[in-house]
């Protein structure tokens, strides 16, 4: 959608990097030469690729991201769970399957309803929420057949928890924080606060800052990230998910004061970070298309609340994807939302078996 900006000076078309990564990259670099950039902020899954070859990269691009080795640990929902509670940031109560006896032995241990996750997925995709033990097998094993899933890379259980959900989006160099902004989620596209947040309001969450602190610093972070929070039924926040990237709601951190592209942009460039820790609380932001979807999906399943929700109101409040003085992105992020929807013949959630592995 950016290359609609007014504020764009040009744009390259790449090739797909989930089907051709090597030359994703050759052609990214091209690119770079081309435009004569010096800096490099790469703001989807395509992190994974360039940090497998950056070789292809001109030697003078300058880039903050994870090693490779850390960037695995934090996108293996499993793994990324086992390293930082070990630190000491609380998890869900989580259970690794090695096999189908395994699974028929454990999949009560949790209760219900129980988390079913894929080790890897962008945006609730691979993440199920069952309520019973016929739902949670059916689940389960399509999982598996759909993405041609091997043993060792099988589905994960986790507890479900229920309470408040949270994001952090940050920036850290060498496993320090630069420059962090905690918001509360008040509404997603799924029922339930489930799925990609569409809602969302700057706050003042210490136990969320001190966590993620915890948590990226045991997986020695450096760069761009965003993580997911939801508390038990004591109030404490449980880490859910962590991204390697720059976050879709990016936005409300920027509304809220604190700029965390210019903050990553000068960790790369090897600038001294001029960060701003602490956002204006009560900064409600909303991402306008992520509601439309939520609406149809919501008055679909009969939610009537939940459509209420969406169409009340909400005074003061700032958009992610539209700007009055910049409108072209808002419409191109439309078409393409459209284009997917046809492609995927009726989905409201569009997914590349790339996406999930």
């Amino acid at each position: 959608m950016s290359r609609f900006s007014r504020y764009a000076s040009g744009f390259s078309q790449l090739p797909d990097f989930y089907l051709e990564p090597e030359s994703y990259v050759r052609e990214l670099s091209m690119a770079l030469k081309k435009h004569q950039a010096r800096v490099l902020l790469p703001c989807f899954e395509d992190v994974k690729t360039i940090l497998e070859h950056r070789h292809l990269l001109p030697e003078n691009v300058h880039l903050a991201l994870p090693k490779l080795t850390d960037w695995h640990n934090a996108e293996d929902k499993y793994v990324y769970t086992e390293i930082v509670s070990a630190a000491g940031c609380p998890t869900p109560k989580t259970i690794r399957i090695y096999g189908e006896q395994e699974f028929h032995q454990c999949k009560t241990d949790l209760g219900f309803p129980v988390v079913v996750k894929t080790r890897s997925g962008h945006g609730a995709r691979g993440v199920e929420v069952c309520q019973d033990n016929a739902s949670l097998e059916k689940t389960f094993f399509e999982l598996i057949e759909t993405y041609n899933l091997a043993p060792e890379r099988w589905p994960i259980l986790q507890q479900y928890l229920s309470g408040a959900k949270y994001k952090l989006d940050g920036v850290f160099k060498n496993g320090n924080p630069v420059s962090l902004c905690a918001f509360e989620i008040l509404r997603c596209k799924g029922a339930e606060k489930f799925g990609t947040s569409t809602f969302r309001r700057t706050i003042d969450a210490p136990d969320v800052v001190d966590f993620s602190c915890i948590a990226l610093s045991a997986l020695n972070w450096h760069g761009m990230f965003n993580t997911d929070w939801i508390c038990d039924e004591n109030g404490v926040p449980h880490l859910i998910d962590i991204n390697g990237r720059l976050s879709g709601a990016v936005g409300v951190c920027y509304e809220g004061g604190v700029d965390l592209p210019w903050h990553w942009y000068q960790v790369a460039a090897g600038l001294e970070p001029s960060p701003t820790n602490k956002a204006k609380p009560d900064t409600y932001v909303r991402w306008i298309l992520g509601d439309c979807i939520a609406l149809v999906e919501q008055s679909l399943s009969g939610r009537f609340d939940e459509v209420r929700s969406i169409i009340k109101p909400q005074r003061g409040c700032r958009h992610d994807d539209f700007c009055l003085s910049d409108p072209l992105p808002f419409f191109a992020q439309a078409t393409d939302y459209m284009h997917k929807f046809l492609k995927s013949k009726g989905s409201l959630r569009p997914i590349e078996k790339e996406m999930i592995y």
